[in-house]
């Protein structure tokens, strides 16, 4: 190859963000194992579509647990090299032992809404749950952690639980078992457009809550010790597809739309625009401490570690910065 067409070559590698080491080398197998197939993990489906986990150097499979514990289980175990899940299961882990790390952020609020058959906004008024039948998930689960923590912060009285499976929120409103509902998205976009139910409250605007680690991109400290350029790899295409879904909105829907066929599109669509109004997705991928304290914080009080902080549960003690940091620099071009 002459210099002139080498140069060439060269500058069109770097305009696809593709460096000139990993031109033509073999892509390095990645498996990152999900929690559930959902519209919070958007990231992982644009770095995927996107190309760009290959333009990084990664062959990336996408497996499903089905639960987060689930999805943790198959790192500790050696059948994923990553997962996505709420990061809390890294700390619960080290406190009985275990090396985890959480190294990227994948949703970075805390995406939950109440939605009612009464249209009155709660975001001002929490006072007005005092009494009310409010569906939630069975403790410990999520929902029930932040309803529970929102009325004891609020000093909420006489909030009735009514603790249903995900994914059974809506019905349990629609026929009067309720008064309010919890959930995430698709569920509430379907709330609002198919059952005419209002969304009334967003934990994301909640001040007090935001950032959130929501959801995490997590592996181990040996993983990255073994295998420090594929996790730098992997993160920085998480950096691309976030950063990507705030600049080219629509394609990012586009892609949901193929992951989630099954929903009508206008569902899909309006579900992920209230994830980024609600800047769900990170604009950067580090998780700051910030958002790691107001997770830990719901977690220690759902009893889901044991306390915090602590030596197991620190933002210091579980997250790793570096990669993120520097996922961030690349991406720039700093």
């Amino acid at each position: 190859m002459n210099k002139v067409k080498l140069f060439k070559t060269t500058a069109i590698c770097l305009a696809l963000g593709i460096s000139a080491q990993s031109h033509g080398a073999e892509l390095a197998k990645v498996t990152i194992n999900q929690a559930f197939q959902s519209l919070l993990y958007l990231p992982l489906y644009v770095a995927k579509d996107e190309g760009f986990f290959k333009q990084q150097g990664v062959d990336v499979k996408i497996s499903t647990g089905g639960g987060g514990a689930q999805s943790w289980a198959a790192v500790i175990g050696g059948s994923a090299d990553f997962s996505i899940q709420d990061p809390v299961f890294v700390p619960k882990s080290r406190e009985m032992g275990a090396d985890g790390v959480v190294v990227a952020a994948v949703q970075n609020a805390p995406t939950v809404f109440i939605f009612g058959k009464d249209g009155t906004s709660l975001q001002n008024n929490l006072k007005a749950l005092a009494g009310k039948r409010v569906v939630t998930s069975p403790q410990p689960d999520t929902t029930w952690a932040f309803m529970s923590y929102l009325t004891k912060q609020k000093g909420i009285k006489n909030v009735k639980f009514v603790h249903v499976p995900i994914g059974n929120e809506i019905p349990a409103v629609a026929a009067g078992r309720a008064d309010y509902a919890l959930a995430v998205e698709p569920q509430v976009s379907q709330a609002e457009e198919l059952n005419k139910l209002p969304i009334v409250y967003s934990f994301s605007a909640n001040k007090d809550w935001f950032p959130f680690a929501f959801s995490s991109l997590t592996t181990t400290n040996g993983y990255l010790a073994k295998h420090p350029k594929r996790a730098q790899a992997v993160v920085t295409a998480f950096e691309q597809a976030s950063q990507f879904i705030y600049k080219d909105t629509d394609k990012a829907i586009a892609i949901a739309d193929k992951y989630f066929s099954n929903l009508p599109k206008d569902i899909v669509r309006q579900a992920v625009m209230r994830n980024v109004k609600a800047k769900g997705y990170p604009e950067h991928v580090l998780v700051t401490k910030e958002s790691w304290d107001h997770n830990m914080n719901i977690a220690a009080y759902a009893k889901n570690i044991k306390g915090y902080p602590t030596k197991a549960t620190s933002w210091k003690n579980n997250v790793n910065t570096a990669l993120a940091e520097k996922a961030e620099q690349i991406v720039d071009g700093k």
